[in-house]
């Protein structure tokens, strides 16, 4: 069985990254923890989460992965018929059918000989996305956009304390091109379905199809999701360190050579840990998006690196180990490597 995989001549030319500009905070929704003012306090000291970003109503997570593209294409000054594959990935569509790429096809005016698909998958959502892009480099393609993003927010109720408090809205977009002159790129990429069940959302698919009855009036569906955080916990500090050393293992690199862990944004004391058990400063692991903009899913690596490491990965070449947990349940590292790449900040949506 393979452990890991690497790819040759793939490279990352461009990262941007749009998040709502409606901000919410724990401290200000007297509807969590019943208002305990110190117990919410003591969630934001122990797990991180103090400040979300979350998009109104009408906001699909299309739309913030539009915005992020339009400014990659104009920055990188691309011509949008010389883009022969697109990649959403995401857990909040628009339809049922379609696919949302055939629509973001159409508002970015690709070409007809564009290969898109959609890719429903969250927290390592980034790395399984780079992974799916490489291999269409690797049989012939010349030019990716891949499009990364959630808005769990959607379904996420505002009285749940397990998860109103831990999901920002986000959407990315990142440029991938055929490049002989790239350094390799490895992954390696697990799932265990035997943890399906924790963390899920058990209506709205044809299993349990919804009715008009299952929304509220401002569009929020009724049902949320359900996150079993013991588990969740559990199952990080029992896989995510070890397979990073497997990856670390299998490409000969050492901890040393790797300037950055950029890391899923699950939660600050997650990420503490995980850094402890691979015995790495902290200062290497950034962790600072999840006060600001909550755990963006899928969209919190890519806006990790455009919030932290902007100007790092504008201006110099760095060796970068990524690594996304969590729904499936799924988990994926990546080390690639970012060579003075356009890089957006986090650009506020503007409809």
């Amino acid at each position: 069985m393979m452990a890991s995989s690497s790819f040759h001549n793939v490279s990352i030319k461009g990262i941007s990254c749009v998040v709502p500009p409606k901000e919410l905070s724990l401290l200000d929704d007297p509807k969590l923890y019943n208002g305990d003012q110190k117990k919410i306090e003591r969630v934001i000291n122990s797990s991180g989460f103090f400040k979300r970003r979350v998009s109104e109503a009408d906001v699909m997570t299309s739309d913030l992965c539009l915005q992020a593209a339009r400014d990659l294409i104009e920055n990188l000054d691309i011509n949008p018929a010389t883009v022969d594959g697109l990649l959403f990935v995401s857990y909040t569509p628009d339809y049922l059918m379609p696919a949302t790429s055939y629509v973001l096809h159409k508002e970015l005016g690709l070409s007809s000989q564009c290969v898109v698909m959609d890719i429903p998958q969250a927290c390592s959502g980034y790395e399984i996305g780079l992974f799916q892009a490489s291999m269409l480099i690797n049989s012939g393609y010349k030019r990716i956009l891949l499009l990364v993003g959630d808005s769990f927010s959607k379904f996420s109720d505002m009285f749940n304390n397990h998860t109103a408090p831990v999901f920002g809205d986000a959407g990315t977009a990142t440029l991938i091109e055929y490049d002989e002159t790239a350094a390799p790129s490895y992954f390696n990429i697990f799932s265990d379905g035997s943890g399906y069940d924790a963390l899920i959302c058990r209506n709205g698919g044809f299993r349990n199809f919804p009715s008009h009855d299952d929304f509220y009036d401002d569009g929020r569906f009724k049902y949320d999701s359900h996150m079993d955080g013991g588990r969740i916990f559990d199952f990080t500090l029992r896989e995510i360190a070890p397979s990073i050393n497997m990856l670390l293992n299998d490409s000969g690199f050492r901890k040393e050579d790797i300037d950055f862990f950029v890391m899923h944004q699950a939660n600050k004391f997650i990420l503490q840990n995980i850094a402890r058990q691979l015995g790495i400063a902290e200062a290497k692991v950034p962790m600072s998006t999840i006060s600001k903009y909550g755990n963006q899913c899928g969209a919190s690596i890519p806006c990790t690196i455009a919030d932290v490491l902007r100007h790092e990965v504008s201006s110099n070449k760095l060796k970068i180990m990524l690594s996304g947990f969590g729904v499936g349940l799924s988990w994926a590292n990546a080390i690639i490597e970012l060579n003075r790449i356009y890089c957006s900040k986090l650009i506020e949506y503007k409809g």
